[in-house]
């Protein structure tokens, strides 16, 4: 498969996961070891908001949308 190198990531996951690192990044102290950050992880899992994830899942149509009006390019997803 074809697979242009600028072409746009536009899964909602990326997303997500950036959340998810916003979320570690305000801990402080931060986690020391695996088992903090693992419990950590999880937390943060569940403290974002179902709407921030309803949000990201319904706006793959818009995503699409844009990645095919740019023809693969620069999208600001």
């Amino acid at each position: 498969m074809a697979w242009p190198a600028i072409s746009p990531d536009l899964n909602p996951i990326e997303h997500f996961w950036d959340q998810l690192q916003r979320k570690l990044n305000q801990l402080r102290p931060g986690p020391r070891t695996s088992a903090e950050l693992r419990q950590a992880l999880i937390n943060a899992w569940y403290n974002i908001p179902r709407d921030a994830i309803n949000r990201l899942i319904h706006s793959m149509r818009r995503r699409c949308q844009a990645g095919i009006y740019v023809h693969g390019g620069h999208t600001p997803y």
